[in-house]
């Protein structure tokens, strides 16, 4: 690990770590030197919380920081700008499905779509895409490229719409309370079940599909330019050294 990493990570990581530590020693400390009554304060519990919030934010400021110092340059605009068309999507679908009227199952993601896409486009938004000099004569991407992206892509969609499934599958009482579940005759609860299943099946299987496609479209255009091909020996000694790139015939 080099120097640029190991210093972010001593001073950010090392304040964070600081803070949890402090929020864990504060709760159990005050439970023992506080009154009951003074633990009932605001200030006492926003102690504790306010430290861990921080702690949270520095590592993801430290993160910001790893990827930057990582991908800053590296990144072809083209990958980068689709990146970031797609986060931006994300940001206005996680909105839309928020404030939508017509089922229940959008508004449950739309949260942490918006959470997830939003802070995903903060981190990608510092990270400077390649100039001109870098991607001067790169090969467009191919038939291969884009065959393996959408490979990458769909084993992302299959695993990722399957684990959701699996841990949102309608499970008993489904929704309804235990004492009233348990006065349903089996017929009643055969209903319900299958009712459930049903609308989860119609419902909420395609939404968690289509919701997957938006990390399956990050994963897409990452894996295309990760097998994309290098310039060739001719175009890297053609690239000036000052001023910008001559343009393509």
């Amino acid at each position: 690990m080099t120097s640029k990493y190991l210093g972010p990570i001593k001073r950010l990581g090392g304040i964070a770590i600081i803070l949890f530590v402090f929020a864990f020693l504060f709760s159990v400390v005050g439970n023992a030197v506080f009154s009951a009554e003074t633990l009932k304060g605001v200030f006492i519990n926003s102690v504790p919380f306010i430290a861990a919030f921080i702690g949270i934010l520095l590592l993801f400021i430290l993160l910001i920081v790893l990827v930057a110092k990582r991908y800053n340059g590296k990144v072809p605009a083209r990958c980068h700008s689709a990146i970031e068309r797609t986060l931006v999507i994300g940001i206005l679908a996680g909105v839309v499905f928020l404030f939508q009227p017509f089922s229940i199952v959008p508004y449950r993601y739309g949260f942490l779509l918006l959470l997830i896409a939003t802070l995903s486009f903060i981190l990608w938004s510092h990270v400077v895409p390649a100039g001109a000099r870098l991607t001067f004569g790169l090969p467009p991407l191919g038939t291969r490229q884009h065959i393996v992206g959408a490979v990458a892509a769909l084993v992302l969609v299959i695993v990722m719409s399957l684990g959701i499934i699996s841990l949102n599958a309608p499970k008993e009482p489904y929704g309804i309370r235990d004492r009233v579940w348990n006065s349903y005759s089996a017929d009643r609860k055969a209903e319900v079940a299958s009712a459930a299943m049903a609308d989860f099946s119609g419902v909420e299987i395609p939404f968690i599909i289509i919701l997957s496609l938006f990390p399956a479209a990050i994963v897409y255009y990452a894996a295309r330019e990760v097998t994309a091909e290098p310039r060739r020996d001719d175009f890297v000694a053609a690239v000036p050294t000052t001023g910008h790139a001559p343009l393509e015939a």
